[in-house]
């Protein structure tokens, strides 16, 4: 059973939203190219791992973390994505690799993780199996 969620939450994972009949949708407006979000390098959380790992012939000795987005938490709210996936896309790497982290790298990104995400996404339970 989950714990109810506060207003915040609901709007962040959408959840506020009543659903609307489709005569009365609103008319969107035309997305003209891509939308992103303009990161700079300081919005990135960075980890030198202890232990490094490597992927294909590729060293990585260094993770980068970039910040969630709603669009993140909404997949993660969906059931879309799993935590580990969260994070793996977070970290621009798939789960696969993260999955070969030593565990006191492992534990450290974590502990990043749980920075950069919203404290209700640890509260609910979720199977990352």
């Amino acid at each position: 059973m989950m714990a109810p969620k506060n207003a915040i939450e609901d709007f962040m994972t959408g959840a506020d939203e009543a659903p609307v009949m489709a005569a009365e949708a609103p008319a969107e407006a035309a997305v003209e190219g891509e939308v992103s979000l303009d990161l700079s390098d300081a919005d990135y959380r960075y980890l030198t791992l202890r232990r490094a790992i490597k992927r294909g012939g590729e060293k990585i000795a260094r993770i980068r973390m970039r910040p969630a987005m709603l669009e993140d938490i909404d997949d993660w709210s969906n059931a879309e994505i799993s935590n580990r996936e969260l994070l793996a896309r977070l970290c621009d790497l798939p789960p696969e690799v993260l999955k070969k982290l030593a565990w006191n790298d492992a534990e450290a990104l974590m502990e990043i993780f749980h920075q950069v995400v919203p404290e209700f996404v640890f509260a609910a339970a979720k199977d990352d199996a």
